[in-house]
């Protein structure tokens, strides 16, 4: 048996330090494999804390005859699609909620990025349940009816979270700040 089987046999039972060993063995080219796709090294760095925990939550499935290299690599995977998933359908919010911004001139496509920051960190403020409600429906694109089902609320109690959050977003987005910086930015 090879060491990783062994490592990984270990970890299925609990073993933080198995669990330790593959961290060190592949954080490294886990991180190389996320920053090739995610060109940053904050979401590099956060995408490995992710996939390890998943392997950590999941240890009690982990099969030592199956690659653990690969199993890792097709989470890590999984992951960098779900950000860029994500990424898109906030491009398309910030569409929605500044659309004279969505357009392929270099001036226009820095504040473009500027209102999708705002975006991000707006959600970031929301309550947890709150947010991830609305990540579920606009970023996973799940109905109402199953967000509630699995949050165990009534679908026009999820509706009106979502609305709220829209209107949240409607409101404290300036593209006025935008459009002056804008201005400025031409002038000069």
């Amino acid at each position: 048996m090879t060491t990783e089987k062994i490592l990984v046999k270990k970890l299925s039972k609990g073993d933080v330090k198995a669990f330790d060993k593959l961290f060190e063995l592949y954080s490294s080219r886990l991180y190389a494999f996320a920053l090739k796709y995610l060109k940053s090294d904050v979401d590099a760095e956060g995408l490995v804390q992710e996939v390890f925990i998943k392997i950590w939550k999941k240890r009690e499935e982990l099969k030592p005859e199956k690659s653990f290299k690969s199993y890792l690599f097709t989470i890590a995977f999984n992951q960098i699609k779900k950000q860029f998933e994500k990424r898109q359908m906030i491009y398309g919010m910030v569409d929605v909620l500044a659309p004279d911004l969505a357009d392929n001139s270099t001036e226009k496509s820095i504040f473009y990025r500027s209102v999708l920051h705002q975006i991000i960190d707006l959600l970031n403020e929301l309550p947890e349940k709150k947010r991830k409600i609305f990540e579920m429906s606009r970023f996973e694109g799940l109905p109402s009816k199953e967000i509630a089902h699995r949050i165990g609320l009534a679908p026009k109690t999820i509706d009106n979270q979502i609305s709220e959050v829209i209107h949240y977003l409607k409101e404290r987005v300036d593209i006025s700040e935008i459009a002056v910086a804008l201005l400025i930015f031409l002038i000069v």
